[in-house]
């Protein structure tokens, strides 16, 4: 498929909306959609019910606006993805499926090497640029994830719910390197575990007087 939006207008035959959802292997939740927009009347809406794929589109000019879909055929949907067109903005899920989003995905147009590159590529769709999840007793975003062409870069999490960052995850090549925590409350990393690329023991260290300079930790 070509990554310019579709549009249906009053003349326009759609037939046929198929969508296949998956979770992408190796990165559990991430919605993997493929969307294909052939040629049934349009005067004709498809039955569907769970289990299937529900599209919704704009009233004023007929684009495809929505899918939302019934993963676990519960009869409630559990997964939306948001459309311009063929092109996919985001899309959130209910995960636990308890009527609440639990995960929000955004992604960008990006290039067709992009796009093909990685688990978190939406072939011919978008590409993940950035991942919410949200906390089910306060309705915000705990944790994001930021993603480089489709690959996990970095996090940052709120671990105690206090609405304040206390640790931040670097990643290279979607391979965990660094964690950083505030272990005291203080706003800022004062503990830092470095990851060997051969996968040996990390690395502590420590920035005691908050300037962000870490140094080996002292032995406990």
């Amino acid at each position: 498929m070509t990554g310019r939006s579709a549009a249906r207008h009053p003349s326009t035959i759609v037939k046929n909306v198929s969508v296949f959802v998956k979770l992408a292997a190796g990165l559990p939740g991430v919605l993997a959609l493929a969307v294909a927009v052939t040629g049934c009347s349009e005067s004709t809406a498809p039955t569907l019910t769970a289990g299937q794929v529900t599209p919704m589109y704009r009233a004023d000019t007929g684009r495809l606006e929505k899918l939302a879909y019934d993963r676990n055929g519960d009869g409630r949907e559990d997964a939306w993805a948001f459309m311009d067109g063929t092109r996919l903005l985001r899309a959130e899920l209910d995960d636990n499926f308890d009527g609440r989003v639990d995960r929000k995905e955004l992604y960008s147009a990006g290039t067709s090497d992009e796009r093909a590159g990685g688990t978190a590529a939406i072939r011919g769709q978008g590409v993940l640029t950035r991942v919410e999840l949200v906390s089910p007793a306060t309705g915000a975003s705990f944790r994001e994830e930021t993603y480089d062409k489709g690959v996990l870069a970095r996090a940052e999490e709120d671990t105690d719910g206090d609405a304040r960052t206390d640790k931040w995850e670097r990643y290279e090549n979607g391979a965990l390197t660094s964690v950083a925590l505030d272990t005291g409350g203080r706003g800022t990393p004062d503990r830092r575990l470095v990851y060997a690329a051969d996968g040996g023991a990390p690395r502590i260290e420590s920035d005691p007087d908050g300037d962000g300079h870490f140094r080996p930790a002292a032995p406990q």
